[in-house]
């Protein structure tokens, strides 16, 4: 079969490779279609882990093959899958810390190689306890496109949860890409008033239609490198965003501010548009050793509570595909590109610099489906 198979930081290659035999337990799925996540972008340019291997975890298709001893799927059945599930059983679950466990930080899915989702590959093998727990069916009425974002609007989900948004809460989302987006609709469902930025005012007419209280747009950085001039720059930037912060949502600040960029800059801007004792959510802050210079009087003195929320949780697992297969949460106009794989870098490109025309990448092994 065809995979796009990782050799090491931005070297990701087509490449001819077997199809994974199942065991018993097991399941084989044909990928139809698959998101590209912003954190396998980030392991692919960083070279964050040891090659070779097949990312790709957000992934909807239709079972090719079981193994012995699987009796609830049948091939035909379309499915899609989380690729983590915990034990449930460790003290870290037992304080509903799903994402720590180690258990939960196995792989259990794979095109071939260390497991690492396997999504950019024509089958990927779905292993014995994700088959049990974390294999999800797809009605027919839902395509395989919309049913890629059960696993990512799960993730979301569970940093709406952590930010404690009630009714009437004011919320700040800074990013509104993909991620953004989703954040949004859920924060608006949780009964927000929910005020986006980012730098692309495309992306922020889709906000606008997604139903986004108002928005704003943060002027570009000119200064491309880390000086002193770029340190000025950002400091403007993040003061335009205040002034906007406190004539269009309160004078002393927002409720909760949920962090969808990657930017360090970022996170002090959050921290800065709270209101004393508001929350800060960082969602997009996914590598270990990123630092970022914050004034922790706030966090103290001020006691704004800055809370990390990372990757899915069994517990909304059930949700999740609820609000995405009944279309409460819009996700089909979130998708702006689709590539086969053999197109996998401009895949890469394309969701590696964001644009005014760019949101979701979709990459589709099996262009000649039939995408229900």
């Amino acid at each position: 079969m065809k995979a796009a198979v990782y050799r090491g930081a931005n070297d990701v290659r087509l490449e001819e490779i077997p199809v994974p035999a199942v065991g018993p337990g097991e399941v084989l799925l044909q990928v139809e279609a698959c998101g590209l996540c912003g954190t396998d972008l980030k392991k692919i340019t960083h070279g964050d882990l040891p090659p070779p291997r097949v990312f790709g975890h957000e992934v909807a298709g239709r079972i090719a093959a079981i193994g012995s001893g699987v009796r609830q799927w049948r091939p035909g059945d379309r499915a899609l899958f989380f690729h983590h599930i915990p034990c449930r059983t460790c003290e870290l679950c037992r304080m509903k810390a799903y994402a720590q466990c180690p258990q939960y930080l196995r792989v259990g899915t794979t095109a071939g190689f260390e497991p690492a989702g396997g999504g950019f590959a024509e089958f990927v093998k779905v292993l014995d306890w994700i088959v049990q727990e974390g294999l999800v069916k797809i009605p027919d009425s839902v395509t395989d496109e919309e049913a890629t974002f059960v696993e990512p609007v799960n993730t979301c989900l569970k940093g709406i949860r952590k930010a404690g948004i009630t009714p009437g809460c004011s919320v700040l989302i800074l990013g509104s890409g993909p991620v953004g987006l989703i954040l949004l609709q859920l924060a608006k469902l949780a009964g927000g008033s929910v005020h986006v930025a980012d730098p692309i005012s495309e992306r922020l007419e889709m906000a606008r239609t997604l139903g986004a209280t108002d928005t704003f747009c943060i002027p570009p950085t000119e200064h491309p490198s880390p000086t002193a001039a770029l340190r000025q720059a950002q400091g403007e930037r993040s003061a335009r965003v205040l002034d906007w912060v406190r004539q269009q949502i309160h004078s002393r600040g927002a409720d909760v501010a949920l962090v969808a960029a990657a930017s360090a800059q970022a996170i002090q801007t959050a921290l800065d548009a709270v209101r004393p004792a508001g929350r800060v959510v960082l969602f997009a802050q996914t590598r270990v050793g990123e630092t970022a210079s914050l004034d922790v009087g706030q966090i103290g003195k001020l006691e704004k509570d800055l809370v990390g929320s990372y990757s899915a949780s069994i517990d909304l697992q059930a949700e999740a595909a609820r609000l995405v297969f009944t279309r409460v949460i819009q996700v089909a106009p979130l998708i702006t590109h689709r590539f086969e794989l053999n197109e996998i870098q401009q895949a890469l490109a394309v969701a590696k610099s964001p644009s005014a025309n760019s949101l979701k990448v979709i990459v589709k092994p099996h262009p000649n489906g039939t995408d229900r």
